[in-house]
């Protein structure tokens, strides 16, 4: 007996925060990429001790939830799995397109737009840089992977007009070793990514220190 897949595309509730007091005010509006098993809420928390008067941050939820520890509960979020991974990759960029075109197409000359993803978080962000081509004032590569379909090549006169461009990677991070980090040193150069490296002393984190830096470097 033949067994038959089929797939219908249905309507279904999407959740995104925001975090800041005026986003008409704001000087730099930054989307938030967050990570395996988190939750948009928890990540963009982490950033209230900015400064949320010239920053104004939109964090997406990725949208599969599932129960990361039973006891007690703990709920986080996945961008994809290998299951139907293509179809998932399809409904994040539209998804992430119809939170931010409305967004971008409302922004004042002397607003900036940046960008920053964690951890699984990073794959997600680049395929939607490679499909949206906004206008970034920085893009943040924070302690992850960048995804192997993408050809780099063909977006280096795009990356050529983002001012800023960064990885960061505690130096205790659980996932990524030492010759992990090498790997990904070479490949940023291999494919003339021209991104400045951050390093911090830490683990699998958001290191709001050395994010607070790169605030100050992409304002000076």
């Amino acid at each position: 007996m033949k067994v038959d897949e089929h797939s219908i595309q249905v309507q279904r509730t999407a959740h995104y925060y925001t975090l800041g007091e005026d986003i008409n005010d704001a000087e730099h509006i930054w989307l938030l990429i967050h990570g395996y098993g988190q939750l948009a809420s928890r990540m963009i928390e982490k950033f209230s001790n900015s400064d949320i008067t010239s920053n104004y941050y939109i964090a997406p939820e990725a949208l599969s939830k599932y129960y990361v520890k039973r006891q007690p509960n703990f709920v986080g979020s996945s961008w994809m799995t290998k299951e139907h991974r293509l179809d998932e990759i399809t409904d994040y960029i539209g998804y992430l397109d119809q939170i931010m075109t409305p967004i971008t197409s409302a922004m004042r000359d002397n607003q900036k737009l940046n960008i920053l993803g964690f951890s699984q978080g990073t794959s997600t962000m680049w395929r939607w840089i490679e499909h949206c081509r906004f206008p970034f004032n920085s893009i943040v590569h924070w302690a992850g992977e960048f995804p192997k379909e993408i050809d780099y090549s063909m977006m280096s006169k795009y990356l050529s007009t983002v001012h800023h461009k960064y990885f960061c990677i505690g130096n205790n991070d659980e996932y990524l070793t030492q010759e992990h980090r090498s790997i990904i040193q070479s490949f940023v150069k291999e494919n003339h990514l021209g991104m400045k490296f951050k390093f911090f002393k830490g683990t699998h984190i958001i290191d709001q220190p050395t994010f607070q830096l790169i605030c100050d470097e992409i304002k000076s």
